[in-house]
């Protein structure tokens, strides 16, 4: 069978995962030369391609016999393989253990590499389906390897997020409210906290139960790695239900499952794996076309993150209106998990979750344009206002991007799912570029969106051919 074509906009988006990939590899959320090139790269394409639309629907054109995107598909996925190749994955691994994680991630650069065969159609019509699918199958084995190592080889990670999750958890089993205990300082100083200790658990309360079953199972990361791996099976899930071939499925979202550093949110106990499983979740019930289950899902990603109440008017651009019913959907379970807790201690909560981000000082490591012009120019770091700049200018943009097509079309249109989590990508990416700081986490999230945008644009273009 003819491999579909691939539009100047889906490979546009894969030339952005790429990049902003590279971008990762080099940074890991910190500031870095490398970084900061390839994530202007990224910043100033997203928009691009919103803003372009529909517009830019030309089909990939084939030199030589060779598809572009069955060239630059397998070759974005043996990079993507490539960036994590022999690195220190995790940073409180023993160094005993590093050798045998650089042995891990150098066997999945191998085992990537015969994925490159795929880029030739003649190779393609002689290997049976079955022989493509292991191709770009196999090398996920020891990335899985990978995951399932970090409480292993990362026992106690000197990282205070960890610490909070951990303790948190704990307290939640013996009856005491985390909102209002005092952790353990892994750092020794203050610097870092806006009492000088630290007295406040940061995360919603959905996040917190999420801890605890993890905590349940010996390690608070058990929860967040199965959340990581199901998100990467929800993005699969997606392109299979909309017809995508399987090679190209398990390739786009082998392009999230082994993003640069993933391992390494893991290892740090931070909760996003959580929010990308609920999107995730959201994506696969958009696919199926179960556009109540699909807020249902968002509203459940919503409660897990404060920074995703930018989802509201996302969402409210992908429906075009949201009624109140579909509203009490989306705030349902915010409504819930914060309700009990604001019942139990409602200042000790507002404290934690809300004034504490408010309050925490400026980052000077962080791959944020606030840090770039004090290291390099030795400026004056951004007034913190200019993330909610960020937020309005992405927001604007990503809706404005949704405006168009039919007013009847559905929320389940492939062609407007791609703008909403290209959207939605954007605003995330252009808020943490203006914040006061930005951890690997951030990406984390903003790296979820890209994919999940480029597989509903591949969507997109099988649909448009139907």
């Amino acid at each position: 069978m003819k491999p579909i074509s691939a539009s100047h906009r889906t490979i546009a988006l894969l030339a952005v995962v790429a990049i902003s990939s590279r971008g990762l590899s080099f940074s890991r959320g910190n500031l870095s030369d490398i970084g900061v090139l390839c994530f202007a790269f990224a910043l100033a394409g997203l928009p691009l391609v919103l803003l372009l639309g529909e517009g830019w629907n030309g089909s990939s054109e084939t030199k030589g016999g060779f598809s572009t995107w069955q060239v630059a598909l397998p070759c974005a996925f043996v990079y993507v393989f490539a960036t994590n190749a022999g690195r220190h994955l995790l940073v409180f691994s023993p160094a005993d253990w590093r050798p045998t994680l650089r042995f891990i991630t150098g066997g999945a650069l191998v085992l990537a590499l015969p994925a490159l065969l795929l880029v030739s159609q003649r190779v393609r019509d002689r290997l049976s389906a079955h022989w493509q699918l292991a191709l770009v199958t196999l090398p996920l084995v020891p990335a899985l390897v990978m995951f399932l190592l970090v409480p292993v080889v990362s026992a106690d990670p000197n990282i205070d997020v960890f610490v909070f999750e951990t303790q948190a958890a704990r307290s939640l089993l013996f009856g005491l409210n985390p909102y209002d205990v005092t952790f353990t300082n892994v750092y020794g100083g203050g610097d870092l906290y806006p009492n000088g200790i630290p007295d406040s658990y940061p995360y919603p309360p959905l996040s917190l139960l999420f801890a605890t079953v993890g905590y349940a199972l010996g390690d608070v990361r058990w929860a967040l790695i199965g959340c990581h791996i199901a998100a990467a099976v929800m993005l699969y899930a997606t392109a299979r239900h909309r017809q995508v071939a399987a090679t190209e499925a398990v390739a786009m979202a082998a392009l999230f499952f082994y993003m640069p550093h993933a391992p390494f949110v893991n290892e740090q106990a931070w909760t996003d794996p959580s929010v990308a499983l609920s999107l995730g979740l959201m994506s696969f019930l958009l696919a199926r076309r179960q556009p109540q289950a699909a807020l249902w899902a968002a509203g459940f990603g919503l409660a897990l993150k404060q920074t995703m109440v930018v989802l509201v008017p996302l969402l409210w651009g992908l429906w075009r209106r949201l009624n109140r019913t579909q509203l009490a959907i989306i705030f349902a379970f915010s409504a819930a998990t914060y309700g009990v807790f604001l019942l139990w201690d409602a200042p000790a909560l507002w404290q934690d979750v809300v004034m504490f981000h408010t309050r925490t000082p400026f980052r000077p490591g962080a791959m944020t344009l606030s840090s770039y012009l004090v290291f390099f120019f030795h400026f004056s770091p951004l007034p913190a206002w200019m993330s909610l700049v960020g937020v309005v200018v992405g927001t604007a943009t990503a809706l404005y991007a949704l405006r168009g097509g039919d007013a009847k079309s559905s929320p389940c249109d492939s062609r407007r799912v791609w703008r909403f989590y290209a959207g939605l990508a954007f605003v995330l990416f252009l808020t943490l570029v203006l914040s006061k700081h930005a951890f690997m986490n951030y990406f984390y999230m903003m790296q979820f969106s890209l994919v999940t945008a480029l597989i509903w644009s591949r969507v997109a273009d099988h649909e448009a051919t139907i």
